[in-house]
C-alpha cells in the first residue's frame, strides 16, 4: 500500500504543476503564486534531511522569500515526528483531500447533449474554472499559467459553463483534477458524464488506473465517485504555519 501511495504521489506531482520546483534534503518544495496549496508546499517525499528544526527553518525561510506561507503537505508514509514537530511549533493542521482510484476500464462515457473535450482550455472553460472562490483577477491569471505548465497529454472538458473537469495522463495513470459543477446545474449528472468522457479519452492513450482527489468534507462528491467505482486509497492533511 504504502509503494502504492507513493506512486500515486508522484503522478499528482507530475500532472498537477508548480511554477518553481526545488528538492531540499528530501522535501520537494512547491511555489505557484498561491493558487492551489497542492502547487504551493513542502511534500517530504523522502527521509533524508540530518536535523528536522533545521530542515523546517530552511523550508519556512524558502517560502518567506516567496512571499508565500510555509505549507506542509503530509500523507501517512511520512514520518510521525514531522506532524509532531510542526504541530509543536504552531502549525495548524487543516484537511487535504481523499485520494479515490480505480479502473479506467468500466468507466464508460454517459450520452449528454453538449460536452466539450478539447486539449487545451478554452476562454469558457477558463471562465468557470476562475469561478472557484479566491481565483478572481491575477489568481486567474496564475492559474492559467499552471495550467499551460503542464507537460503531459491532457483533456479539458465541460458542459458549456456549468459544469468542468481536466484530465491528465502520467504514463499508465490518468489524473482526473479541478471537477466542478456549478450549484444550479447539479444533480443533472454533468459530473458524471465528465468523469466518464474524461475516462474514455484516458482509455484510448492507454491509461489503466484513474485517480482523483475529493475534499474530506465534500460528502456529496465522495457518494457521487463511489457510485462510479472510485474506492478511498488514502488521505492527504495540510500543517499551515500561524501567523
Amino acid at each position: 500500500m504504502s509503494e502504492h501511495i507513493r506512486r500515486l504521489e508522484r503522478v499528482g506531482h507530475a500532472a498537477w504543476p508548480s511554477l518553481e520546483d526545488e528538492w531540499l534534503n528530501g522535501w520537494l518544495l512547491r511555489a505557484g503564486g498561491g493558487v492551489t496549496r497542492r502547487s504551493n508546499s513542502a511534500n517530504p517525499v523522502n527521509d533524508s534531511w540530518d536535523d528536522l528544526e533545521t530542515q523546517i527553518d530552511r523550508t519556512e525561510a524558502w517560502f518567506a522569500q516567496r512571499g508565500l506561507p510555509a505549507i506542509v503537505r503530509l500523507t501517512g508514509t511520512a514520518d510521525p515526528e514531522i506532524d509532531r514537530r510542526l504541530e509543536a511549533r504552531g502549525y495548524e493542521r487543516d484537511l487535504g483531500a481523499v485520494i479515490m482510484t480505480r479502473p479506467v476500464a468500466g468507466l464508460a462515457p454517459i450520452g449528454i447533449h453538449g460536452i466539450d473535450l478539447a486539449d487545451e482550455p478554452s476562454p469558457e472553460w477558463l471562465e468557470a474554472a476562475g469561478r472557484e472562490p479566491g481565483r478572481g483577477g491575477a489568481k486567474r491569471t496564475i492559474l492559467e499559467k499552471l495550467l499551460d505548465r503542464i507537460d503531459r497529454p491532457t483533456v479539458f472538458a465541460r458542459v458549456g459553463v456549468d459544469a468542468i473537469g481536466l484530465g491528465v495522463l502520467v504514463d499508465d495513470h490518468l489524473a482526473v483534477f479541478m471537477m466542478r459543477t456549478e450549484p444550479h446545474a447539479r444533480r443533472q449528472g454533468l459530473a458524471r458524464a465528465i468523469a466518464g468522457s474524461v475516462s474514455a479519452w484516458g482509455a484510448d492513450r492507454g491509461a489503466t488506473e484513474a485517480f482523483l482527489q475529493v475534499h474530506p468534507s465534500n460528502a456529496p462528491a465522495i457518494a457521487l465517485y463511489e457510485s462510479l467505482g472510485f474506492e478511498r486509497q488514502y488521505e492527504y492533511w495540510y500543517r499551515e504555519k500561524c501567523p
